[in-house]
C-alpha cells in the first residue's frame, strides 16, 4: 500500500450494542467496506458476522437478535435485514423505500420502524413480525419526518422524533395497542427532544432537552402524564444518556468546547460517581452492560482511530478492544489538534481546529481550511474517518477546521445565526478566519485552500465565489450550487426539513438564490475540483453539473470526478483510491508543493 492508501485504510466502528453480558456487536468500516463484528469483551476475540460495500445505518440487538439496515449504492433507501442463524436475511426489499427503526421489542420478536412507502414525503410508523415478516402500519403521519428512536422495555410505546420547526425535533409516543401518538413532554413549546432512555418499567424515561436554555440538559418525563423535569445541566450540551437496567446510574455525555467529558449519575444518592479516566477526545452512545457494571462505546482522539471501548465503573479502568489502524499506522503518525478562536466581522467569537504537522511550527504554513456540513455540524477533534485529512498533514500541510455561526454544540442562539437570510454570515467568517491566520502569521497567504462536503461544499463554492482572491485552489465535495435548484430536486422527504434552515421556496426564492454561490458564480476564478456520487439522494449530483458547466464554457480551471456507485460523500474504496489521489496531486500542485 501507498502511504496514502494506508491513511484511507483507517478504519472507524460504531452502533456498539451488548449482545449478551459477555459480547458486542458493532460496525467497523475499513478498505473491504463494513462489517458487523461480534467480540468477546474479556479475550478480545473478535468474529466477522457480516460485510457489505454498502453503508449500514443502523445496528441493534435484543435477546439475542440482531437486527441492522443497509441501503444500495449510496440512495439511503434503507432496508431491514435480520440474522437467522448465521446468515442475515433482508426483511424488506422496497428499493425506492426508506425504512428508519426504532428498535424491538421483548424477545426481539417485533420491530418497530417508519418507512415512507404510501407517500415518499413522510413517514408511518409500522410494526413487522421478525418471524413472519407480517408488516403492520400504526399510525399514518402527513408532516415529513416521523422517525422512532426508541421502544419501551415492555413494548407497548414508541418513543419518536416528529420535526417541529427550526430544527426541533420533538419526542412523540405512539402506544402501539391504540395507536394513537402525544407529545412527550406535554409542552407546546419550540424545543428539541433526544436520546430518550426509558426506565426499566417504561413509566417515564430520561432524554436531553433544550427547552427553555440555550444549551442542551437531561431531563426526565413521566410517561403517563407528560409532566416533565430538569435533571442536570451544564452550561455545555448534554449529547447522550444512557440508564443502567436496574434505573439506578445514568450515563451522559457532555460536549464541551468539541470534546467528550463521559459523567455517571447514580440517581438515588443524588451525585456524579467517579468515571474512570479517559483519553481526551470525542465519545458516542454509551451503553450498559445487562448488570450495570460497564459502559460500552466508541472514543477517538487526534491519534486514536474511532474505536470500541468498555470502561469498568467498578474497577475504576477502561479498556480499548477494537482496532481500526492498519498495518503500518499507528498513533505516532497522527497529531492532537490546538483548540484556538478569532473574532469575526461583528466581535463574535469563532473557535477552530489548527492540525500543525510534526516538526513545524506555526508559522507561514499551507492550510487547507475544512468546513464541516450540516450546516448545524461540528468540527470536532479525532482521526474518526479523516484519513485524507491526516495525510495532508503528513505532506506538510496544516488544516483549519472552523466552528463558525450556525454551528451546534455552542448554544442554541449560535447555532442559528446563519438562519435564511444571514446565511451569508457564515461565510464571512471564514474571510476574517483568514485575516486572522495570516496577520497571527500561521498561514501563507499565497498558500490557501478550502475545501468541504455537502453543506461545506456550499460554503467552498460560496467561499470561491465571493472571495476568490483569497485562495490559490478550492476542492468541493456534493456541495449545494443554488439552493433553489437544491430544494426542488433533493428527496421529497428531505425538502421541507431543509427549507427550515435555508428557507422555503414558496416565500424565500429570491433569497436562496441571492445567497447561493451561483448568484457569484462569475466571481470563481479557479483552480476547482468538483467531487459527487450519482446516487445523492440529498444533494442531487444536478448541483456540480451546473457549476462545471458554467465555469467550463467560463474558461475556468475545474475538474470533476463524478462516481456512478456512490451518494452522499464517498464510502467506498476503491473510490477513495482512484479520486484522492488526484485531489492531492490538484491542491499540491497549486500550493506550489
Amino acid at each position: 500500500m501507498t502511504k496514502l492508501e494506508l491513511y484511507l485504510s483507517v478504519g472507524s466502528c460504531k452502533e456498539v450494542r451488548w449482545l449478551d453480558g459477555q459480547h458486542l456487536i458493532y460496525v467497523q468500516a475499513g478498505p473491504s467496506g463494513k462489517s458487523i463484528i461480534c467480540q468477546d469483551v474479556d479475550s478480545k476475540e473478535a468474529k466477522t458476522l457480516y460485510t457489505t460495500p454498502e453503508q449500514i445505518w443502523k445496528l441493534t440487538s435484543k435477546e439475542g437478535t440482531i437486527l441492522f439496515t443497509s441501503d444500495d449504492g449510496g440512495n439511503e433507501n434503507e432496508q431491514i435485514w435480520v440474522f437467522k442463524g448465521d446468515k442475515p436475511v433482508k426483511m424488506t426489499d422496497l428499493p425506492k423505500v426508506r425504512h428508519y427503526v426504532g428498535g424491538m421489542g421483548p424477545g426481539g420478536k417485533t420491530v418497530f420502524f417508519s418507512l415512507n412507502e404510501r407517500d415518499p414525503r413522510s413517514f408511518d410508523l409500522a410494526c413487522m413480525d421478525l418471524e413472519t415478516g407480517e408488516k403492520k402500519v400504526l399510525k399514518e403521519n402527513h408532516d415529513n419526518y416521523n422517525t422512532p428512536c426508541s421502544v419501551s422495555p415492555d413494548g407497548r410505546y414508541v418513543l419518536y422524533n416528529k420535526l417541529m420547526g427550526h430544527s426541533n425535533s420533538a419526542l412523540w409516543m405512539l402506544d402501539t395497542v391504540t395507536c394513537q401518538a402525544v407529545r412527550r413532554p406535554d409542552t407546546a413549546a419550540v424545543m428539541a427532544g433526544k436520546s430518550p432512555s426509558w426506565l426499566p418499567d417504561s413509566s417515564g424515561f430520561y432524554y436531553v432537552s433544550d427547552e427553555d436554555s440555550d444549551f442542551f440538559y437531561v431531563a426526565f418525563c413521566d410517561a403517563k402524564t407528560g409532566r416533565y423535569e430538569k435533571v442536570l445541566e451544564f452550561g455545555w450540551d448534554a449529547e447522550f444518556v444512557s440508564l443502567s437496567p436496574d434505573g439506578k446510574k445514568l450515563a451522559m455525555t457532555v460536549n464541551e468546547n468539541g470534546y467528550s467529558v463521559l459523567k455517571v449519575w447514580d440517581i438515588e444518592k443524588k451525585e456524579f460517581i467517579k468515571a474512570p479516566e479517559l483519553p481526551r477526545g470525542v465519545m458516542s452512545s454509551p451503553a450498559w452492560d445487562p448488570e450495570g457494571k460497564r459502559l460500552a462505546f466508541t472514543l477517538m482522539t487526534g491519534t486514536l482511530a474511532q474505536d470500541v471501548w468498555v470502561a469498568d465503573l467498578e474497577k475504576g479502568c477502561a479498556k480499548q478492544l477494537s482496532c481500526s489502524f492498519p498495518e503500518g499506522l499507528g498513533p505516532d503518525d497522527f497529531v492532537e489538534p490546538e483548540l484556538h478562536c478569532f473574532k469575526s466581522f461583528d466581535g463574535l467569537t469563532v473557535p477552530y481546529f489548527l492540525y500543525v504537522p510534526k516538526g513545524m511550527e506555526a508559522k507561514d504554513l499551507p492550510v487547507m481550511i475544512s468546513i464541516h456540513g450540516g450546516p448545524e455540524g461540528q468540527s470536532r477533534p479525532g482521526v474518526g474517518n479523516k484519513g485524507l485529512i491526516y495525510y495532508y498533514i503528513s505532506q506538510g500541510i496544516a488544516i483549519v477546521e472552523p466552528n463558525v455561526r450556525g454551528s451546534v454544540g455552542y448554544g442554541k442562539a449560535y447555532s442559528h445565526l446563519d438562519d435564511v437570510e444571514k446565511r451569508l454570515d457564515s461565510v464571512k467568517d471564514i474571510e476574517y478566519l483568514v485575516k486572522h491566520l495570516t496577520e497571527e502569521g500561521i498561514a501563507d497567504p499565497k498558500r490557501l485552500g478550502v475545501m468541504g462536503g455537502s453543506y461545506g461544499g456550499f460554503m467552498t463554492l460560496s467561499c470561491a465565489a465571493r472571495y476568490p482572491e483569497l485562495w490559490c485552489c478550492a476542492v468541493a465535495t456534493v456541495g449545494m450550487f443554488n439552493l433553489v435548484t437544491f430544494l426542488e430536486n433533493t428527496s421529497q422527504y428531505r425538502r421541507p426539513h431543509r427549507e427550515q434552515e435555508y428557507g422555503t421556496l414558496e416565500h424565500d426564492r429570491e433569497t436562496l438564490f441571492n445567497v447561493s454561490p451561483a448568484a457569484k458564480v462569475d466571481g470563481i476564478r479557479g483552480p476547482l475540483f468538483v467531487i459527487h456520487g450519482k446516487n445523492d439522494p440529498r444533494v442531487p449530483v444536478t448541483e456540480t453539473y451546473q457549476v462545471v458547466e458554467y465555469l467550463k464554457n467560463k474558461g475556468v480551471d475545474v475538474t470533476m470526478l463524478v462516481y456512478d456507485d456512490e451518494g452522499h460523500g464517498l464510502q467506498k474504496f476503491h473510490n477513495k483510491v482512484d479520486c484522492y489521489p488526484k485531489v492531492l496531486e490538484f491542491v499540491k500542485k497549486h500550493m506550489g508543493l
